[in-house]
């Protein structure tokens, strides 16, 4: 489900349940207009189910709205691909 604070943020679930190093995870995609960034900037956010940090994970920026839901569609699910992300955070 799509969540939006305003029209310069944009939320979005990839997945309710991700596990990772024996860790369970909720991640969300976080993007937001910010001062300074061209677009929209990316952020994966890994939000521990038990105890736990949040672990965020930047991606590149997004020049539009469209790049930003093709992220979406290409991380949704995507239990592969966010591992991968996540190992990148670390």
């Amino acid at each position: 489900m799509a969540l939006s604070r305003s029209s310069s943020w944009k939320e979005h679930r990839l997945a309710d349940r991700l596990e990772v190093g024996g860790s369970e995870y909720s991640v969300d995609l976080v993007a937001r207009k910010a001062t300074g960034v061209e677009g929209w900037k990316v952020t994966v956010v890994y939000l521990p189910r038990d105890a736990g940090s949040e672990v965020k994970a930047d991606l590149p920026n997004a020049a539009s709205t469209a790049e930003v839901r093709r992220l979406v569609t290409e991380l949704e699910g995507n239990e592969g691909r966010l591992r991968e992300v996540f190992g990148g955070a670390e």
